[in-house]
């Protein structure tokens, strides 16, 4: 194709420097063209007016096909993203209902109802969340006492391995009662022991305070996911 242009060129007595002012480029633009390969291939638009000035058709300056583009040096992918090109690694992830009478053993198999499973990208998990995927359940939200950061029917992405509470973090905790989901605060309980204060979002419903070693604590929250 670059030849049939030299041909044209020849044929309508134009150098390149012309031609190239002619289609409204820089003076070395067909040179450059032509000579070094660079562009690799004319814009629909600089066809057009070069096929205009050498009095062709348009498609007798296209490549019979596109040229293949060098690889570059490949940049390292980010950690837990997949390569371009590459099936992304999905990790499945338990849903669970927990029955009433659970106790401080929530989640093991005995007393959980798998309801789904959710399969999400095993890398945003790894190094999004920090978390391994096989700890991780999902649950459902019940009541509206975390209103309105948490509403009935959200979805909890739960850290089974993270038991060790932490101010301000949101665990899914059993509190002697139920299996309910708080944000905590260490305080100093009865007597000098330590204590879990239970923080509610929903004014309606009090904070209260139980001993720490009464607090049975199922993981963190990691992510929350609702209908909007």
């Amino acid at each position: 194709m670059r030849q049939k242009i030299r041909d044209l060129l020849w044929e309508r007595g134009l150098n390149m420097r012309e031609a190239s002012l002619a289609i409204g480029r820089n003076v070395s633009y067909v040179h450059g063209f032509l000579e070094r390969g660079t562009p690799k291939v004319l814009s629909h638009l600089d066809a057009e007016k070069l096929a205009e000035v050498l009095e062709c058709g348009v498609q007798d300056l296209r490549h019979a096909e596109r040229p293949p583009t060098r690889k570059g040096r490949g940049r390292k992918p980010r950690r837990g993203l997949a390569p371009e090109g590459s099936p992304v690694p999905l990790a499945g992830i338990r849903e669970v209902e927990v029955e009433a009478s659970a106790g401080p053993g929530a989640l093991a198999d005995e007393f959980v109802a798998e309801k789904a499973r959710w399969f999400l990208p095993e890398g945003m998990i790894r190094y999004e969340a920090g978390a391994v995927p096989d700890a991780v359940r999902v649950l459902r939200v019940r009541g509206e006492s975390m209103e309105p950061e948490l509403s009935e029917g959200d979805r909890l992405l739960v850290d089974t391995s993270k038991r060790v509470p932490a101010t301000g973090e949101m665990f899914v905790l059993w509190d002697g009662n139920g299996l309910v989901v708080k944000r905590v605060e260490l305080v100093d309980g009865a007597g000098g022991e330590p204590g879990l204060r239970l923080k509610s979002t929903n004014a309606d419903y009090a904070d209260y305070t139980a001993p720490a070693g009464d607090v049975h604590v199922v993981g963190k929250v990691l992510w929350t996911v609702r209908k909007v």
